[in-house]
């Protein structure tokens, strides 16, 4: 029933918590408290953006679910539906045209994520043994080899530059448009969005790169992943 009434999904900045609009404000805040003592290892300190959606909430509505979250998360800001963001001031182009900095282009290249955009990632390095869990609020990569019963959580993308027979799951708050890339797939279980998939015979058709694990209408898919 909570998970009817309460449903989290990871922005770029923060989450959006959509409420049920038939519910009582009581049962929606008890609720709450419980979803956000769930999911609190992945908003760390806290810092994020908190906006509240899907039905219209009163002053005292507000007043309860400001409490609620303010508990669970002291250091997060409370929004009421989508929040207005002021468009950038431009800067003056002649002046940045001057003073750009002058990079080879193949010297450095940006990677953008649009379906998770997020400032946050944790990397690690070493194997991640059977019974530890390492999780991120963020993307997560990790230099190193998951073994068999070892796991990976992160809200938003996995990179593995290594083997994978244990667990990794992307997109852990219900970001569908997660993803994972693999090293080696071997005997692992992806998770994506709460979606699962186990690696077979079918899905590693013995590529020399990478494996991408994404998903399209609730099925995972496996593609071979090169770097060029």
């Amino acid at each position: 029933m909570d998970k009817e009434m309460v449903t989290l999904k990871g922005t770029g900045d923060g989450v959006k918590i959509y409420l049920s609009s038939d519910a009582e404000i009581s049962e929606l805040t008890r609720a709450l408290h419980d979803k956000l003592g769930e999911f609190r290892r992945f908003f760390g300190a806290g810092h994020c953006n908190i906006y509240f959606m899907g039905r219209v909430f009163s002053g005292s509505d507000m007043t309860r679910l400001s409490s609620v979250a303010k508990t669970m998360l002291p250091e997060s800001t409370v929004y009421y539906g989508e929040r207005k963001r002021e468009k950038p001031v431009q800067p003056d182009q002649e002046k940045y045209e001057e003073n750009k900095p002058t990079i080879p282009v193949d010297e450095i290249r940006e990677v953008v994520t649009y379906n998770f955009k997020s400032s946050r990632a944790r990397f690690f390095e070493g194997v991640v043994k059977s019974g530890k869990v390492v999780e991120s609020d963020g993307h997560l990569i990790l230099v190193g080899d998951v073994m068999t019963g070892g796991k990976l959580a992160a809200v938003g993308n996995i990179v593995v530059l290594g083997r994978l027979d244990g667990e990794a799951e992307a997109g852990c708050m219900g970001n569908s448009g997660a993803y994972a890339i693999i090293g080696k797939l071997a005997e692992g279980k992806i998770r994506i969005a709460g979606c699962d998939r186990v690696a077979d015979v079918f899905s590693l058709f013995k590529s020399e790169n990478f494996v991408k694990a994404y998903l399209v209408n609730n099925e995972i898919f496996f593609d071979d992943f090169s770097i060029k």
